[in-house]
């Protein structure tokens, strides 16, 4: 194995941090969060522009035909400036779903539109620490008929198309997208940890088309599902890490200028000592975390690897975000102070991966039946 980035990979790490550092800027995020805006239009474009929306879609259909990896790190780094643009579900989840396990003719129609940023695909991904049922699908006339509902869903609204996990009566698992303004669908806003925009997908006898089946569910589809599990998982972790990064950085900058008794307050042992125990607890997430995603672009869906990651990302951001406010003081809970997103994203993506109790668990099962 060998988790070092090579020149390609450094070249996307650049280009992303480049685009991402130039546009989303603490008053850039102010002036969203005042606008009420589903997500970071400007900066989707930019991306979309430079190829990182579509880094890892084949050539052929719009992308730039690189690997996961690739797009780790341009998802990696949008966390770590809190960019509110939703790469897990859309770029990872719902556009990766499409490149990996659609039909030539749903890469053909959903692909070059979403690599060139001027058509939006999401996905409503259960979240594990909460009650949405999920989805169920039923075969009727030709088509599948689906009720359900899942919460936390972003861009929900402007979205042309919604990944949907569904299960059929079997137990069988698939994945279907249907439009957000089909029959049957209904959309309520609700509020989040991070506060960004997230809506119920609610879905009352939905009847989607063979043409949207991405993963019809049957007895042959395990496999396929067990693929996206990994991915998302694993593309969650990336997100955490880059939170982690970005509140760890802060922390770092803030000890080294903050003085107290003519001398920098990180010279301090107490301070020091936190400071350095974020920062191992960065690299245990960054090790678990790439060691999942690297697998997967290998062609190894390896789900305890993923479960690993799950845990470290769900277990050690917010105790990094934690040591990030106590070294700023009173000044990190101040709303008009950028730290405060970092402690939001972090709870925002440990509750998505399900929370450390519950990823420990999810490990611990997995040991048993080995």
């Amino acid at each position: 194995m060998d988790y070092s980035h090579d020149e390609q990979q450094q070249e996307v790490a650049g280009l992303a941090a480049t685009i991402l550092d130039d546009i989303v800027t603490p008053d850039h995020l102010a002036a969203l969060a005042s606008s009420g805006a589903a997500y970071d239009e400007r900066t989707w474009r930019e991306l979309a522009r430079a190829g990182l929306l579509g880094i890892a879609l084949p050539e052929a259909h719009g992308g730039s035909g690189a690997g996961l990896v690739e797009l780790g790190l341009v998802v990696e780094h949008a966390a770590r400036v809190n960019a509110p643009l939703f790469l897990v579900e859309t770029a990872v989840a719902a556009a990766g779903a499409v490149a990996h396990l659609g039909t030539e003719a749903q890469r053909a129609r959903l692909l070059p539109g979403f690599a060139a940023g001027e058509s939006l695909l999401s996905a409503a991904i259960a979240r594990r620490s909460t009650a949405s049922p999920g989805f169920t699908a039923t075969r009727s006339d030709g088509v599948l008929v689906v009720d359900g509902a899942a919460a936390h869903v972003p861009l929900a609204a402007v979205a042309d198309r919604v990944l949907l996990p569904v299960t059929d009566a079997e137990g069988h698992r698939g994945l279907v997208l249907v439009a957000p303004g089909a029959d049957g669908v209904t959309l309520v806003e609700h509020p989040s940890v991070d506060r960004q925009r997230r809506w119920r997908l609610e879905a009352a006898g939905v009847r989607v088309d063979l043409e949207d089946v991405v993963v019809a569910p049957t007895a042959a589809s395990a496999e396929a599902m067990e693929w996206f599990d990994v991915l998302v998982t694993s593309f969650r972790a990336v997100q955490q890490l880059g939170t982690a990064q970005g509140a760890l950085a802060m922390a770092a900058e803030h000890v080294r200028s903050r003085e107290q008794f003519g001398r920098p307050i990180g010279t301090f042992q107490a301070v020091s000592h936190a400071v350095a125990d974020a920062y191992i607890d960065v690299q245990g997430i960054r090790l678990t975390t790439w060691r999942a995603v690297w697998l997967l672009d290998q062609g190894t869906s390896d789900p305890e690897a993923a479960a690993i990651a799950a845990w470290w990302a769900a277990d050690a951001p917010v105790r990094i975000v934690e040591t990030a406010m106590q070294v700023h003081g009173g000044v990190s809970v101040d709303l008009d102070y950028p730290l405060h997103r970092y402690f939001l994203a972090a709870r925002q993506g440990g509750l998505a991966l399900g929370g450390s109790g519950q990823t420990l668990l999810d490990l611990g099962d997995r040991m048993a039946v080995a």
